[in-house]
């Protein structure tokens, strides 16, 4: 809403941090909001997110309301990325702590081997071989399982996320 007598427009701005997969959806969504993309930037190296510098009329018709639509889609977009996140992380942490306790027994095959203790150390030493390859499956498996498991609850959150953005999108028409 440029006022007309003096080309004026009062804009206020933001910057999004977000994943490189989830630009499309931050995008779409926000421009829901009255949101007009202004740049986008690359994150920095060794980080997995990238910025999004946004920006929108502050005149606003039906502000609050938009901007309590807004903090809904924030909220829900935020589960999703947690959800993500936590599907993957169990996996990782199961295939770890099989590999560290496979690790440990490899550990005692050697010292026994060093304390001349061999008979007992080809024992310890195909413990931990065979504590090492369970660390290969279970984190499928698991992918698997948690992913089964958070894909109701995600699609809940794209549910609230396109609900809210249709509702704002509505408002500001």
């Amino acid at each position: 809403m440029t006022d007309t007598l003096t080309g004026f427009t009062p804009y206020e701005y933001r910057t999004l941090q977000v994943a490189p997969e989830q630009e499309p959806l931050y995008k779409d969504t926000f421009a829901n909001f009255g949101w007009i993309v202004e740049k986008e930037t690359a994150g920095r190296p060794g980080t997995t997110t990238m910025a999004l510098q946004v920006k929108r009329d502050r005149r606003l018709p039906n502000r609050q309301v938009i901007n309590e639509l807004q903090r809904q889609a924030e909220d829900a977009l935020g589960t999703i990325r947690d959800l993500e996140r936590s599907r993957s992380a169990a996996a990782i942490t199961v295939a770890v702590a099989l590999g560290i306790v496979g690790s440990a027994f490899l550990a005692g095959s050697v010292f026994a081997v060093t304390a001349g203790l061999v008979i007992l150390s080809v024992p310890l030493g195909a413990l931990g071989l065979l504590g090492w390859l369970p660390g290969w499956g279970p984190p499928g498996r698991d992918l698997a399982r948690k992913t089964a498991h958070t894909a109701p609850l995600i699609d809940e959150q794209y549910d609230i996320v396109f609900g809210a953005s249709e509702q704002a999108s509505r408002l500001l028409a």
